[in-house]
């Protein structure tokens, strides 16, 4: 019983491909929180500093006073630093739970290539003996019939 909803769980999971989406989930807040770093801790900050060294009077009324007008590279590189972890976290999850948890081997890049050509060159095969049977079985019904009369 506990063996049948097991296997029933770990089938759910690899047809919906639960761990893939829930990696790349994790993937997704990462690049999210680094893309507002980038906005928040280099663009904005940049802007300020552009916009205050060109004098430019009517727009210091939307300049904040008091807000932060230093470039944070520091905050910056720890966001991108928390990425590149993230990412090298999800992918070693990813590949204990296919490999160890569920004892599925994930295929790789020359397989799925190697997979790819056989299968076309199934279908040039397929295609190759389509048209040969074709020429067989219209050469038989051309020479059954003598067409010369109908014009």
């Amino acid at each position: 019983m506990q063996s049948a909803v097991l296997d029933e769980l770990k089938k759910f999971i690899i047809d919906n491909n639960i761990v893939g989406t829930s990696a790349g989930v994790c993937i997704a807040l990462a690049v999210k929180d680094g893309i507002q770093s980038m906005v928040g801790d280099i663009i904005i900050p940049g802007m300020l500093i552009l916009l205050k060294s060109l004098h430019i009077d009517f727009l210091k009324k939307y300049l904040p006073e008091n807000g932060k007008s230093n470039l944070e590279i520091a905050s910056f590189i720890k966001n991108m630093i928390t990425f590149v972890l993230v990412v090298i976290v999800s992918f070693i999850f990813v590949k204990l739970a296919f490999e160890y948890l569920l004892n599925v081997q994930i295929p790789s890049k020359s397989d799925k290539l190697i997979e790819k050509e056989n299968k076309a060159n199934l279908e040039k095969e397929n295609k190759a003996n389509t048209e040969r049977i074709n020429k067989e079985h219209f050469a038989l019904f051309d020479d059954e019939h003598d067409y010369s009369d109908s014009y």
